[in-house]
């Protein structure tokens, strides 16, 4: 794989990640918590995913160029795994980008509906457990530290079922404080795809610094004869 485009998708995961681990817990707490900024920012479902779509654009280039530097480390599971992560991603950005466009031009009465589905319920489905075992294989292939492995299995079902839970534990509540554990599901799996994606900007820094390191034939020259 090339070097141009390690660092493009290394950056472009880390960056996806960190966007989504912030603008998620930003979205908990103008929801749960300060519910002022709530109804500045939130009542436009099209201004909403201005927020989002480029946020799963660079993590679907992430996922891709993670799943490239494992790929022959993958079986069926982790292409699975892969598969499933990449096309949640992508369709959450289309969906997020047609909601953005049919929200300005026709209203926001138009956003809701097949368009909602695809942009939220669906392909959170889809990443959520695409990652999982995406995060599974990634643990398995030790090409990738294996910390950032564990966030994405553990940080993807708690991101699905999460919000739910959080929502019936916080209503009612006066004590918006309440907010601060709804944000660790998104923290936790925005951080797995940041970490990942920093390890392989670190990787192709090391390979900058020793061009021959991981050569076998380098290798195989160095020995005795």
């Amino acid at each position: 794989m090339s070097s141009r485009l390690i660092r493009w998708g290394g950056r472009a995961a880390v960056l996806g990640g960190i966007l989504f681990a912030a603008v998620f817990a930003l979205i908990n707490l103008m929801i749960y918590g300060l519910k002022v900024l709530r109804g500045a920012f939130l009542e436009s479902h099209a201004f909403a995913h201005i927020l989002d779509a480029p946020m799963f654009l660079l993590l679907a280039a992430g996922a891709l160029t993670l799943y490239l530097r494992q790929k022959e480390h993958f079986g069926r599971l982790g292409k699975a795994g892969f598969y499933l992560t990449f096309g949640g991603f992508a369709l959450a950005a289309i969906g997020g980008l047609a909601i953005i466009v049919v929200g300005l031009s026709v209203g926001e009465e138009a956003t809701l509906g097949v368009l909602d589905v695809l942009a939220h319920p669906l392909s959170m489905l889809l990443y959520s457990v695409g990652s999982v075992l995406f995060g599974i294989a990634t643990f398995q292939a030790s090409v990738l530290p294996r910390a950032g492995a564990l966030l994405l299995a553990v940080g993807g079902p708690l991101w699905f079922f999460g919000p739910a839970f959080f929502s019936s534990l916080i209503n009612g509540s006066e004590d918006w404080l309440l907010v601060l554990p709804a944000m660790v599901p998104a923290v936790l799996f925005g951080g797995g795809w940041a970490l990942l994606g920093y390890a392989l900007l670190s990787e192709k820094g090391e390979r900058a610094a020793h061009p021959h390191s991981d050569s076998p034939v380098e290798r195989k020259g160095t020995g005795d004869v």
